[in-house]
């Protein structure tokens, strides 16, 4: 005999149902696992081969800035951290998670994860923060907090480029017309440029994309090559 409604039948399919479920997700979870190993597997092998070396976490770094978008979030974390060096120039790359914790309405906690990928150098001197960035509404928060918003005469950089800094005689400085040609390239779409101490980062939203690794660098090598040399003598420590 069948039952149905709530019923010994409608019990057993919300049964069935139920566990189909949570084995989808811990076989989707197995999966992810498995694929995620074997990323790092290769991952690894291919920093080998390039004679740099890979550490799998070390928070430390990602509170070395604090220039946004570094010292956001409750938690932040360093993690796939690439170090190495090409024809003698030291770098690092690395993910930087950052996690927010919030409430809704109800009271429910809610936890979101945001990826960045990070690659940087070293400056020859520590100079004061100094970020370039795409997104206004950031830069409408600096401005509150008494970062100036730097414009240049080039017309085509203003629209494109939003600069930050406490002291615009120091970003107009950096912003040496070859440097602002620089800026205007294709390969910097989508980045945020952070210089602060002894460190200028190319920050992009998003899982490293490793593949994009030596471009990143050649770029962010050029332009901190073309940093005025008086810049570093006049603000530098």
């Amino acid at each position: 005999m069948f039952f149905y409604g709530d019923g010994p039948v409608s019990t057993l399919l919300t049964f069935l149902c139920g566990a189909a479920f949570i084995a989808a997700v811990v076989w989707g979870g197995i999966r992810y696992y498995q694929a995620e190993q074997r990323r790092l597997a290769q991952l690894r092998a291919w920093i080998a081969s390039r004679g740099w070396t890979w550490v799998e976490r070390d928070d430390a770094l990602a509170e070395r800035l604090s220039t946004r978008p570094f010292g956001m979030g409750d938690q932040r974390e360093a993690r796939e951290i690439i170090t190495g060096a090409r024809d003698g120039r030291p770098f690092q790359a690395f993910r930087y998670v950052v996690v927010e914790h919030s409430r809704d309405s109800k009271g429910n906690r809610r936890t979101t994860r945001d990826d960045y990928q990070v690659v940087w150098i070293p400056l020859a001197a520590s100079l004061p923060p100094l970020r370039f960035a795409p997104d206004d509404a950031v830069q409408r928060v600096l401005t509150r907090l008494g970062w100036g918003d730097v414009d240049t005469e080039s017309h085509e950089f203003n629209q494109r480029w939003r600069v930050s800094a406490r002291d615009d005689a120091y970003a107009h400085a950096v912003l040496a017309p070859h440097v602002i040609e620089q800026l205007l390239r294709p390969g910097w779409t989508g980045a945020t440029l952070v210089i602060e101490g002894s460190l200028a980062a190319v920050v992009r939203r998003g899982r490293p994309d490793l593949s994009r690794l030596d471009a990143e660098l050649d770029r962010l090598e050029t332009f901190v090559g073309d940093i005025p040399p008086f810049v570093l003598a006049d603000y530098g420590s």
